[in-house]
Protein backbone atom coordinates (compact mmCIF):
# COMPACT_ATOMS: atom_id res chain seq x y z
CA UNK A 1 0.00 0.00 0.00
CA UNK A 2 1.46 3.32 -1.11
CA UNK A 3 0.54 6.25 1.15
CA UNK A 4 1.45 9.86 0.39
CA UNK A 5 1.28 12.35 3.25
CA UNK A 6 0.83 16.09 2.79
CA UNK A 7 2.18 17.87 5.86
CA UNK A 8 3.18 21.32 7.13
CA UNK A 9 6.74 20.26 8.03
CA UNK A 10 9.44 17.91 6.67
CA UNK A 11 8.72 15.58 9.60
CA UNK A 12 11.76 13.35 10.24
CA UNK A 13 13.75 14.94 7.40
CA UNK A 14 13.87 18.34 9.09
CA UNK A 15 17.69 18.40 9.22
CA UNK A 16 17.96 17.68 5.51
CA UNK A 17 15.76 20.70 4.78
CA UNK A 18 17.41 23.05 7.29
CA UNK A 19 14.56 23.28 9.79
CA UNK A 20 16.97 24.16 12.58
CA UNK A 21 14.32 25.25 15.09
CA UNK A 22 12.05 22.25 14.52
CA UNK A 23 11.73 20.23 17.72
CA UNK A 24 9.68 17.33 16.40
CA UNK A 25 5.99 16.70 16.87
CA UNK A 26 3.20 14.19 16.63
CA UNK A 27 3.51 13.75 12.85
CA UNK A 28 7.20 12.92 13.23
CA UNK A 29 6.26 10.41 15.93
CA UNK A 30 3.61 8.88 13.69
CA UNK A 31 6.06 8.66 10.80
CA UNK A 32 8.46 6.72 13.01
CA UNK A 33 5.67 4.33 14.04
CA UNK A 34 4.52 3.80 10.46
CA UNK A 35 8.07 3.23 9.24
CA UNK A 36 8.69 0.64 11.96
CA UNK A 37 5.64 -1.39 10.97
CA UNK A 38 6.69 -1.73 7.34
CA UNK A 39 3.00 -1.84 6.35
CA UNK A 40 3.21 0.97 3.82
CA UNK A 41 5.45 2.57 1.28
CA UNK A 42 5.46 6.12 2.58
CA UNK A 43 5.99 9.43 0.82
CA UNK A 44 5.82 12.88 2.45
CA UNK A 45 5.18 16.11 0.55
CA UNK A 46 5.36 19.59 2.10
CA UNK A 47 5.88 23.28 1.44
CA UNK A 48 9.20 24.70 2.59
CA UNK A 49 11.24 27.89 2.43
CA UNK A 50 13.80 26.64 -0.08
CA UNK A 51 14.13 27.75 -3.69
CA UNK A 52 13.75 24.52 -5.63
CA UNK A 53 11.65 21.39 -5.75
CA UNK A 54 13.51 18.40 -4.30
CA UNK A 55 13.03 14.69 -3.90
CA UNK A 56 15.13 12.73 -1.43
CA UNK A 57 14.89 9.30 0.18
CA UNK A 58 15.75 8.67 3.83
CA UNK A 59 15.15 5.45 5.76
CA UNK A 60 12.84 4.15 3.01
CA UNK A 61 10.64 7.29 3.13
CA UNK A 62 10.48 9.53 0.07
CA UNK A 63 10.32 13.28 0.78
CA UNK A 64 9.12 15.90 -1.72
CA UNK A 65 9.75 19.56 -0.91
CA UNK A 66 7.72 22.24 -2.70
CA UNK A 67 8.97 25.85 -2.49
CA UNK A 68 6.56 28.62 -1.56
CA UNK A 69 5.99 31.16 -4.34
CA UNK A 70 7.28 34.17 -2.42
CA UNK A 71 8.49 36.26 -5.35
CA UNK A 72 10.77 39.30 -4.93
CA UNK A 73 10.73 41.65 -1.94
CA UNK A 74 8.08 43.93 -3.46
CA UNK A 75 5.79 41.00 -4.26
CA UNK A 76 6.18 39.61 -0.74
CA UNK A 77 5.07 42.92 0.74
CA UNK A 78 2.17 43.12 -1.72
CA UNK A 79 1.09 39.57 -0.88
CA UNK A 80 1.02 40.39 2.83
CA UNK A 81 -0.82 43.67 2.33
CA UNK A 82 -3.48 41.99 0.17
CA UNK A 83 -3.57 38.82 2.31
CA UNK A 84 -2.77 36.67 -0.70
CA UNK A 85 -2.23 32.99 0.05
CA UNK A 86 0.95 31.56 -1.48
CA UNK A 87 0.32 27.86 -0.87
CA UNK A 88 -2.03 27.03 -3.74
CA UNK A 89 0.43 26.23 -6.54
CA UNK A 90 -0.41 22.82 -8.00
CA UNK A 91 2.28 22.15 -10.61
CA UNK A 92 4.73 20.40 -8.30
CA UNK A 93 1.97 18.48 -6.54
CA UNK A 94 0.78 16.92 -9.76
CA UNK A 95 4.39 16.03 -10.47
CA UNK A 96 4.70 14.48 -7.00
CA UNK A 97 1.52 12.43 -7.34
CA UNK A 98 2.53 11.16 -10.77
CA UNK A 99 5.95 10.19 -9.44
CA UNK A 100 4.83 8.47 -6.22
CA UNK A 101 1.53 6.99 -7.52
CA UNK A 102 -0.19 6.73 -4.11
CA UNK A 103 -3.10 4.44 -3.32
CA UNK A 104 -4.23 7.03 -0.77
CA UNK A 105 -3.31 10.59 0.16
CA UNK A 106 -3.34 11.61 3.83
CA UNK A 107 -3.42 15.38 4.49
CA UNK A 108 -2.49 16.59 7.96
CA UNK A 109 -4.52 19.69 8.74
CA UNK A 110 -6.98 21.80 6.80
CA UNK A 111 -4.98 25.02 7.22
CA UNK A 112 -2.92 24.83 4.03
CA UNK A 113 -4.02 24.91 0.41
CA UNK A 114 -3.87 21.14 -0.10
CA UNK A 115 -7.64 20.76 -0.22
CA UNK A 116 -7.81 23.14 -3.18
CA UNK A 117 -4.70 21.75 -4.88
CA UNK A 118 -5.86 18.12 -4.77
CA UNK A 119 -9.29 18.67 -6.30
CA UNK A 120 -9.77 16.37 -9.32
CA UNK A 121 -6.37 14.75 -8.70
CA UNK A 122 -7.52 11.93 -6.41
CA UNK A 123 -10.67 10.77 -4.66
CA UNK A 124 -8.91 8.74 -1.98
CA UNK A 125 -7.91 11.63 0.28
CA UNK A 126 -8.11 11.67 4.08
CA UNK A 127 -7.88 14.97 5.99
CA UNK A 128 -6.79 14.80 9.61
CA UNK A 129 -8.18 17.73 11.59
CA UNK A 130 -5.80 19.78 13.68
CA UNK A 131 -7.06 23.31 14.31
CA UNK A 132 -10.34 24.62 12.92
CA UNK A 133 -9.63 28.03 11.50
CA UNK A 134 -13.15 29.34 10.97
CA UNK A 135 -14.17 29.00 14.65
CA UNK A 136 -10.72 30.21 15.70
CA UNK A 137 -11.06 33.38 13.61
CA UNK A 138 -14.00 34.61 15.72
CA UNK A 139 -11.93 34.65 18.93
CA UNK A 140 -8.59 35.56 17.37
CA UNK A 141 -7.99 38.59 19.62
CA UNK A 142 -7.99 38.79 23.42
CA UNK A 143 -10.84 40.66 25.14
CA UNK A 144 -10.49 44.41 24.65
CA UNK A 145 -8.26 44.08 21.59
CA UNK A 146 -9.25 44.12 17.94
CA UNK A 147 -7.47 44.36 14.61
CA UNK A 148 -7.46 48.16 14.62
CA UNK A 149 -6.03 48.49 18.13
CA UNK A 150 -3.43 45.88 17.23
CA UNK A 151 -2.46 47.87 14.13
CA UNK A 152 -2.01 51.08 16.13
CA UNK A 153 0.47 49.42 18.44
CA UNK A 154 2.88 48.61 15.59
CA UNK A 155 5.52 50.87 14.08
CA UNK A 156 5.19 52.26 10.55
CA UNK A 157 7.90 50.02 9.10
CA UNK A 158 6.12 46.86 10.27
CA UNK A 159 2.80 48.18 8.92
CA UNK A 160 4.36 49.02 5.55
CA UNK A 161 5.98 45.59 5.28
CA UNK A 162 2.77 43.84 6.33
CA UNK A 163 4.56 42.23 9.29
CA UNK A 164 1.94 42.76 11.99
CA UNK A 165 -0.60 40.63 13.85
CA UNK A 166 -3.28 42.58 11.96
CA UNK A 167 -1.92 41.28 8.66
CA UNK A 168 -1.61 37.79 10.13
CA UNK A 169 -5.29 37.98 11.05
CA UNK A 170 -6.35 38.94 7.53
CA UNK A 171 -4.44 35.99 6.08
CA UNK A 172 -5.94 33.79 8.82
CA UNK A 173 -9.44 34.82 7.69
CA UNK A 174 -8.60 33.92 4.08
CA UNK A 175 -7.37 30.50 5.15
CA UNK A 176 -10.52 30.04 7.23
CA UNK A 177 -12.70 30.68 4.16
CA UNK A 178 -10.63 28.23 2.16
CA UNK A 179 -10.86 25.65 4.93
CA UNK A 180 -14.67 25.79 4.78
CA UNK A 181 -14.51 25.00 1.07
CA UNK A 182 -12.15 22.11 1.79
CA UNK A 183 -14.53 20.60 4.35
CA UNK A 184 -17.50 21.00 2.00
CA UNK A 185 -15.61 19.50 -0.95
CA UNK A 186 -14.09 16.35 0.53
CA UNK A 187 -15.48 13.17 2.02
CA UNK A 188 -13.06 11.61 4.51
CA UNK A 189 -11.95 13.27 7.76
CA UNK A 190 -10.34 12.06 10.95
CA UNK A 191 -10.05 13.75 14.32
CA UNK A 192 -10.15 13.00 18.03
CA UNK A 193 -12.60 15.33 19.76
CA UNK A 194 -16.38 15.62 19.93
CA UNK A 195 -15.96 19.25 18.93
CA UNK A 196 -14.25 18.60 15.59
CA UNK A 197 -16.58 15.67 14.86
CA UNK A 198 -19.66 17.83 15.42
CA UNK A 199 -18.16 20.64 13.36
CA UNK A 200 -17.57 18.36 10.37
CA UNK A 201 -21.13 17.02 10.66
CA UNK A 202 -22.46 20.58 10.68
CA UNK A 203 -20.49 21.85 7.68
CA UNK A 204 -20.60 18.65 5.60
CA UNK A 205 -23.37 16.21 6.63
CA UNK A 206 -22.25 13.77 3.93
CA UNK A 207 -18.68 13.50 5.24
CA UNK A 208 -17.31 10.29 6.76
CA UNK A 209 -15.59 10.97 10.10
CA UNK A 210 -13.07 8.59 11.71
CA UNK A 211 -11.77 8.80 15.26
CA UNK A 212 -7.97 8.75 15.29
CA UNK A 213 -5.74 9.63 18.24
CA UNK A 214 -2.41 11.34 17.72
CA UNK A 215 1.01 9.86 18.41
CA UNK A 216 3.07 11.72 20.99
CA UNK A 217 6.84 12.00 21.22
CA UNK A 218 8.39 8.90 22.77
CA UNK A 219 10.31 10.93 25.37
CA UNK A 220 7.00 11.77 27.06
CA UNK A 221 6.23 8.06 27.44
CA UNK A 222 9.67 7.42 28.90
CA UNK A 223 9.50 10.17 31.55
CA UNK A 224 7.20 10.75 34.50
CA UNK A 225 6.58 13.94 36.46
CA UNK A 226 6.94 13.94 40.23
CA UNK A 227 6.34 16.84 42.58
CA UNK A 228 9.50 18.98 42.26
CA UNK A 229 9.54 20.64 45.72
CA UNK A 230 7.09 21.18 48.55
CA UNK A 231 4.30 23.58 47.68
CA UNK A 232 3.59 26.46 50.03
CA UNK A 233 2.26 29.97 49.50
CA UNK A 234 5.45 31.31 51.09
CA UNK A 235 7.67 29.40 48.66
CA UNK A 236 8.08 29.59 44.90
CA UNK A 237 5.24 27.96 42.99
CA UNK A 238 6.22 27.15 39.40
CA UNK A 239 3.73 26.99 36.54
CA UNK A 240 4.48 25.82 33.00
CA UNK A 241 2.65 26.71 29.77
CA UNK A 242 3.39 25.63 26.20
CA UNK A 243 1.70 27.82 23.58
CA UNK A 244 2.33 29.24 20.12
CA UNK A 245 2.64 33.01 19.54
CA UNK A 246 -0.99 33.51 18.47
CA UNK A 247 -3.17 36.15 20.14
CA UNK A 248 -5.92 33.65 20.95
CA UNK A 249 -3.56 31.42 22.96
CA UNK A 250 -4.18 33.46 26.12
CA UNK A 251 -0.79 35.05 26.86
CA UNK A 252 -2.62 38.10 28.20
CA UNK A 253 -4.51 35.88 30.66
CA UNK A 254 -1.21 34.78 32.21
CA UNK A 255 -0.25 38.38 32.95
CA UNK A 256 -3.71 39.10 34.37
CA UNK A 257 -3.58 36.07 36.67
CA UNK A 258 -0.08 36.99 37.84
CA UNK A 259 -1.42 40.42 38.83
CA UNK A 260 -4.18 38.81 40.92
CA UNK A 261 -1.77 36.45 42.69
CA UNK A 262 0.72 38.94 44.08
CA UNK A 263 0.39 37.29 47.52
CA UNK A 264 1.98 34.16 46.06
CA UNK A 265 5.51 33.68 44.77
CA UNK A 266 4.49 32.52 41.30
CA UNK A 267 7.14 31.69 38.71
CA UNK A 268 5.61 31.19 35.25
CA UNK A 269 7.61 29.45 32.51
CA UNK A 270 6.29 29.93 28.97
CA UNK A 271 7.51 27.58 26.27
CA UNK A 272 6.97 28.24 22.55
CA UNK A 273 7.23 32.04 22.72
CA UNK A 274 10.43 34.09 22.84
CA UNK A 275 11.06 37.11 25.05
CA UNK A 276 11.33 39.40 22.00
CA UNK A 277 8.29 38.01 20.17
CA UNK A 278 5.98 40.61 18.64
CA UNK A 279 2.93 39.18 20.38
CA UNK A 280 4.57 39.50 23.78
CA UNK A 281 5.45 43.14 23.10
CA UNK A 282 1.91 43.93 21.90
CA UNK A 283 0.30 42.28 24.93
CA UNK A 284 2.55 44.20 27.31
CA UNK A 285 1.68 47.47 25.57
CA UNK A 286 -2.02 46.64 25.72
CA UNK A 287 -1.86 45.79 29.43
CA UNK A 288 0.44 48.79 30.10
CA UNK A 289 3.16 46.59 31.52
CA UNK A 290 6.51 48.35 31.64
CA UNK A 291 9.80 46.57 31.96
CA UNK A 292 10.43 42.87 32.22
CA UNK A 293 8.46 40.77 34.69
CA UNK A 294 11.20 38.77 36.38
CA UNK A 295 8.67 36.10 37.41
CA UNK A 296 7.69 35.28 33.81
CA UNK A 297 10.34 33.56 31.69
CA UNK A 298 10.03 32.93 27.94
CA UNK A 299 11.93 29.93 26.58
CA UNK A 300 10.96 29.82 22.91
CA UNK A 301 10.81 26.39 21.27
CA UNK A 302 12.65 23.62 23.08
CA UNK A 303 13.57 20.10 22.07
CA UNK A 304 11.55 17.42 23.85
CA UNK A 305 14.41 16.56 26.25
CA UNK A 306 14.89 20.17 27.37
CA UNK A 307 11.14 20.80 27.56
CA UNK A 308 10.56 17.76 29.77
CA UNK A 309 13.42 18.83 32.03
CA UNK A 310 11.77 22.24 32.52
CA UNK A 311 8.26 20.82 32.96
CA UNK A 312 9.55 18.62 35.76
CA UNK A 313 10.36 21.79 37.72
CA UNK A 314 6.71 22.93 37.54
CA UNK A 315 3.96 22.32 40.07
CA UNK A 316 1.19 22.88 37.51
CA UNK A 317 0.68 22.96 33.75
CA UNK A 318 -1.76 25.65 32.60
CA UNK A 319 -3.30 25.94 29.13
CA UNK A 320 -4.93 29.40 28.88
CA UNK A 321 -6.09 29.33 25.24
CA UNK A 322 -9.36 31.03 24.22
CA UNK A 323 -10.01 28.38 21.56
CA UNK A 324 -8.41 25.03 20.75
CA UNK A 325 -9.28 21.67 19.30
CA UNK A 326 -6.75 19.11 20.51
CA UNK A 327 -3.50 20.72 21.74
CA UNK A 328 -0.74 18.16 22.06
CA UNK A 329 0.93 20.33 24.71
CA UNK A 330 -1.96 19.41 27.03
CA UNK A 331 -1.74 15.73 26.05
CA UNK A 332 2.02 15.66 26.67
CA UNK A 333 1.62 17.23 30.10
CA UNK A 334 -1.09 14.67 30.93
CA UNK A 335 1.18 11.87 29.71
CA UNK A 336 3.91 13.05 32.09
CA UNK A 337 1.35 12.95 34.91
CA UNK A 338 1.29 16.68 35.69
CA UNK A 339 -1.68 18.46 37.30
CA UNK A 340 -3.16 20.14 34.21
CA UNK A 341 -5.44 23.18 34.26
CA UNK A 342 -7.05 24.22 30.98
CA UNK A 343 -9.69 26.56 29.67
CA UNK A 344 -12.88 24.68 28.84
CA UNK A 345 -13.01 25.42 25.11
CA UNK A 346 -13.33 23.57 21.80
CA UNK A 347 -12.17 19.98 22.00
CA UNK A 348 -10.54 20.27 25.43
CA UNK A 349 -13.57 18.71 27.12
CA UNK A 350 -12.87 15.50 25.18
CA UNK A 351 -9.27 15.45 26.39
CA UNK A 352 -9.91 16.32 30.04
CA UNK A 353 -12.59 15.14 32.44
CA UNK A 354 -12.91 17.94 35.00
CA UNK A 355 -11.69 17.04 38.48
CA UNK A 356 -10.76 13.54 37.28
CA UNK A 357 -7.98 13.85 34.70
CA UNK A 358 -7.48 17.61 34.90
CA UNK A 359 -9.11 20.83 35.92
CA UNK A 360 -11.19 23.09 33.67
CA UNK A 361 -11.78 26.82 34.09
CA UNK A 362 -13.93 29.33 32.25
CA UNK A 363 -12.21 30.80 29.20
CA UNK A 364 -11.18 34.48 29.48
CA UNK A 365 -11.85 34.34 33.24
CA UNK A 366 -8.79 35.47 35.18
CA UNK A 367 -10.65 35.11 38.47
CA UNK A 368 -11.68 31.53 37.79
CA UNK A 369 -8.14 30.48 36.87
CA UNK A 370 -6.51 32.35 39.74
CA UNK A 371 -9.08 31.00 42.20
CA UNK A 372 -8.60 27.47 40.91
CA UNK A 373 -4.84 27.77 41.37
CA UNK A 374 -5.29 28.95 44.96
CA UNK A 375 -7.68 26.08 45.65
CA UNK A 376 -5.24 23.50 44.28
CA UNK A 377 -2.27 25.02 46.08
CA UNK A 378 -4.23 24.40 49.27
CA UNK A 379 -5.31 20.92 48.11
CA UNK A 380 -2.20 19.77 46.32
CA UNK A 381 -2.62 16.08 47.10
CA UNK A 382 -5.81 16.14 45.03
CA UNK A 383 -3.98 17.90 42.21
CA UNK A 384 -1.28 15.22 42.22
CA UNK A 385 -3.81 12.38 42.20
CA UNK A 386 -5.60 13.89 39.23
CA UNK A 387 -2.23 14.11 37.48
CA UNK A 388 -1.67 10.39 38.11
CA UNK A 389 -5.12 9.67 36.69
CA UNK A 390 -4.29 11.73 33.62
CA UNK A 391 -1.12 9.74 32.96
CA UNK A 392 -2.97 6.42 33.03
CA UNK A 393 -5.60 7.71 30.61
CA UNK A 394 -2.98 9.25 28.32
CA UNK A 395 -0.90 6.07 28.18
CA UNK A 396 -3.93 4.22 26.82
CA UNK A 397 -5.18 7.03 24.62
CA UNK A 398 -1.85 7.52 22.85
CA UNK A 399 -0.86 3.84 22.73
CA UNK A 400 1.30 3.40 19.60
CA UNK A 401 -0.13 -0.06 18.87
CA UNK A 402 -3.71 1.21 19.10
CA UNK A 403 -3.01 4.22 16.89
CA UNK A 404 -1.37 2.09 14.18
CA UNK A 405 -4.27 -0.38 14.33
CA UNK A 406 -6.87 2.38 13.91
CA UNK A 407 -4.87 4.08 11.16
CA UNK A 408 -4.62 0.81 9.23
CA UNK A 409 -8.38 0.25 9.51
CA UNK A 410 -9.06 3.76 8.21
CA UNK A 411 -6.66 3.43 5.28
CA UNK A 412 -8.13 0.08 4.26
CA UNK A 413 -11.70 1.33 4.56
CA UNK A 414 -11.06 4.34 2.32
CA UNK A 415 -9.10 2.40 -0.29
CA UNK A 416 -11.82 -0.24 -0.58
CA UNK A 417 -14.77 2.16 -0.23
CA UNK A 418 -16.67 2.13 -3.54
CA UNK A 419 -19.32 4.66 -2.49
Amino acid sequence: MRILWFTNTPSNAYKEFDYFNYSGGWISSLETLVSETGLYELGICFFYNGKKYQKITKDNVVYYSVPFKYGNAFKRILNRQLARLIDEDSFYFEKTINDFKPDLIHVFGTEMGYGKILLKKSEKVLFHLQGLMEPYSYVFFPPGLNKYKILKKNNLISIFRGMTIYHDYRAFQKRAERELNTIRSWKYFSGRTAWDKNYIGLINPDAHYFHLEESLRKEFFENEWIQPIDIDRNKEIVIGTTINPYAYKGLDLIYKVMYLMTNYKIIWKIFGIKEDDTLKKIICKFLKIQGKNKNITFFGQLCSEHLIKELKTCHFFVHPSYIDNSPNSVCEAMLLGMPVLSSSVGGIKTLIIDQTTGFLFNPYDKYDLAGLLVNLINNYEKAKQVGLNARQVALKRHSPDQIISELNKIYNFIIHDSD
